[in-house]
């Protein structure tokens, strides 16, 4: 894949769901969580601007994204993504740490060439 994914973020000391409210409404950020690995879990904020121009690209989804936090950078996969029913803004995510030696399952989306040219024969 020649896209890259960086998502930068900050370390977030409140928890809890004042603090994340206050994160959404007064600094436009998201909450967000990686954890897996051998690691602890960490607890996130992203800017929410910069998160949703990553969500825009199918690919984001399915790619192995590299978070960049207190000068640290892991791989990850984006594992859940919560949004707003109504207004359909990211409300909160997780990302799954990966390591080179482990396997891991992810679904792949699959889009077909000239597929509505196709001429399909049922046999």
């Amino acid at each position: 894949m020649s896209d890259t994914f960086v998502v930068e973020a900050e370390l977030r000391s409140d928890e809890g769901k004042g603090a994340s409210r206050r994160l959404r409404r007064l600094e436009a950020k998201v909450p967000a969580i990686i954890y897996g690995g051998d690691n602890a879990p960490v607890s996130l904020s992203l800017i929410r601007k910069d998160f949703e121009k990553h969500l825009e690209k199918e690919a984001f989804y399915s790619a192995v994204i590299e978070v960049a936090y207190d000068g640290k950078r892991e791989k990850a996969i984006l594992k859940a993504l919560q949004r707003h029913p109504a207004k359909d803004f990211p409300m909160h995510a997780d990302f799954m740490r990966i390591e080179a030696n482990k396997a891991i399952k992810v679904n792949v989306p699959l889009h077909f060439v000239n597929e509505e040219s196709c001429v399909y024969r049922a046999k």
